[in-house]
């Protein structure tokens, strides 16, 4: 219920953004026509993305929407900031704080991810690697820069930059938009008969936890033991003992962050799941 009702305040906040004095044509309202209606094509090509990303649930319009919402919280900000005062540009900027927010929440996620899940299955996301952030944040932003930038930038006949733009832009979605949608796949699934970590970025390859063969699931200790598969995130992990070593088949930033080789053989694993009490609550009523 809680997921469906962040879904729709999201989809209706997102769908009225447009009509309420969003005032992102001031940004370019001295300059020229073309430059006008790039920037004016753009706006609302970013709106229109958000919009199908709210209504059409799936991981990859998860990793869509986080990343165009921050392109439209920048914008407006940047305008009610610099702009004259207008009551309706602040309350567009706070309304775009109010998206931003609500798509970055880990139920929102949830929903998202399990929209797509097969059959049976119960999915929950996964945090990630705090080394992981700096970089794709980063990388993110670079991106939607050079995207935004490449138009305007034609538009006003600076050909030179605008091309360099459209270079980085294309060369930098064709390397690096499906690490960074690898964020949105990352999930630990209840199945009919056990339990899945999905995570292609620490994972060699999925591991797979048959039901009798887990013999607990609970918050971590301190001075825990387990293998870590969370390669450091923020939060209490939860901790899967098993009643046999599992095969856990690692990437290479796992094995450097467990120092160890591609594979270990573990009695335990730390996860770290952004809702850990709903993963315990499913747990039990699974096991």
């Amino acid at each position: 219920m809680l997921n469906k009702s962040f879904i729709w305040v999201l989809r209706i906040l997102v769908a009225i953004l447009p009509f309420i004095g969003a005032g992102v044509d001031e940004l370019v309202s001295e300059r020229s026509t073309s430059v006008q209606n790039v920037a004016t094509v753009l706006a609302w090509a970013v709106w229109a993305t958000c919009v199908l990303s709210v209504f059409i649930l799936h991981p990859a319009t998860l990793t869509v929407l986080r990343m165009a919402v921050p392109v439209i919280t920048a914008a407006l900000l940047y305008v009610s900031v610099t702009g004259a005062t207008d009551t309706s540009q602040i309350i567009c900027a706070a309304i775009s704080v109010a998206i931003l927010l609500i798509s970055f929440n880990a139920d929102l996620g949830n929903a998202f991810i399990q929209a797509s899940a097969y059959g049976d299955e119960k999915r929950f996301l996964l945090r990630p690697p705090v080394a992981l952030v700096a970089p794709v944040l980063l990388i993110a932003i670079l991106l939607l820069t050079a995207t935004v930038a490449a138009p305007i930038l034609i538009a006003t006949e600076n050909l030179p930059l605008g091309i360099i733009c459209s270079a980085v832009s294309t060369v930098g979605f064709w390397f690096f938009a499906q690490r960074i949608h690898q964020l949105s796949r990352r999930w630990f699934v209840f199945v009919p008969a056990g339990f899945v970590v999905h995570d292609e970025t620490l994972l060699g390859t999925n591991l797979m936890i048959r039901k009798h063969d887990l013999v607990a699931i609970q918050l971590a200790k301190r001075d825990t033991q387990a293998a870590d598969l969370t390669a450091l995130t923020w939060g209490v992990p939860l901790e899967l003992s098993f009643k046999q070593p599992q095969d856990v088949s690692l990437t290479s930033l796992t094995a450097k962050h467990l120092k160890a080789v591609s594979a270990i053989h573990a009695s335990s694993i730390l996860i770290a799941p952004s809702r850990p009490g709903a993963v315990l609550r499913a747990a039990q009523q699974k096991i």
